[in-house]
């Protein structure tokens, strides 16, 4: 009885060159995060001492118990954690909707308006907040849940990475859903979504990060601390007590976690999503 036995590759220098690149790369972004966390655990003495220490000589986590008392911080998660949910469901939802529309649909004026579309991602987005917030006081939704919401519930980039990506789903798929009677929109939920998961997956963490680490356009269009996002409590709370730095660790260490979380959570879709992404572009 024959045995096949695979012989394994050895690394080529350029390749271990490459490992340890990205190795040192990936410790560097990650050692902020890091120390954020342990300096999260220690005391406010043992943070200003010299010099610094790097693990927490007796952890404790009294600074957390001390920010969710001192401040309204799950208030703040709640109208973060609330926003960043509904931003990216509609906004994922809009940008499936009209990528495959551009892709997949002709009518009269579609290259225009698609080119328009994405003219306008050139505008800065500084430029774009006064008009914005004009609109947002001719409709009384200042200080309100709608102005922290209805904004982000369309973002030309995903209506433009949806569109890249369906326009290569072949037309015979839909034709055949379509012999097989399926209505256009079980067509899009039954055969077209499947297929572009990876890049839903990709374009859902984009966009819950762009809600949650919002600051300008909530700093500017909400007053009332009772619709505070993280972003806008932390930096208030930083205000106030600047020079506590232990307290200031550990509520950002609890603002970051939901981030981690989702991307945990997605992480085999979004690497996926990505690759796909670069072997396109």
């Amino acid at each position: 009885m024959s045995r096949t036995y695979r012989k394994k590759k050895k690394a080529t220098p350029g390749q271990i060159l490459v490992f340890i690149l990205l190795l040192v790369g990936s410790l560097a972004m990650l050692l902020p995060f890091l120390w954020m966390a342990l300096s999260s655990l220690k005391t406010q003495t043992e943070l200003l001492q010299m010099p610094p220490t790097i693990f927490p000589k007796q952890p404790t986590l009294k600074n957390y118990q001390r920010v969710l008392e001192g401040i309204p911080f799950l208030q703040y998660y709640a109208n973060s954690l609330v926003t960043g949910v509904l931003n990216t469901v509609v906004g994922l939802f809009t940008s499936c909707i009209a990528g495959y529309i551009f892709a997949k649909y002709e009518f009269r004026g579609k290259n225009v308006l698609f080119l328009t579309m994405l003219a306008c991602m050139m505008i800065p987005y500084d430029t774009l907040m006064v008009p914005l917030y004009r609109i947002m006081v001719a409709f009384h939704w200042t200080n309100t849940f709608l102005v922290l919401t209805v904004p982000y519930f369309v973002n030309i980039f995903g209506i433009f990475l949806m569109r890249q990506f369906m326009q290569d789903i072949p037309k015979d798929f839909i034709d055949a859903a379509e012999i097989d009677g399926c209505g256009q929109f079980r067509t899009f939920r039954s055969v077209i979504l499947p297929i572009v998961r990876p890049v839903m997956a990709a374009l859902c963490i984009f966009l819950f990060m762009a809600s949650w680490n919002s600051y300008i356009w909530p700093l500017i269009s909400v007053n009332s601390r009772d619709l505070f996002t993280l972003p806008v409590g932390l930096g208030a709370f930083q205000n106030d007590r600047g020079r506590q730095v232990d307290l200031i660790m550990a509520a950002s260490t609890m603002t970051v976690l939901p981030i981690c979380i989702v991307f945990l959570a997605a992480q085999k879709h979004f690497v996926q999503g990505i690759t796909m992404a670069g072997i396109k572009g």
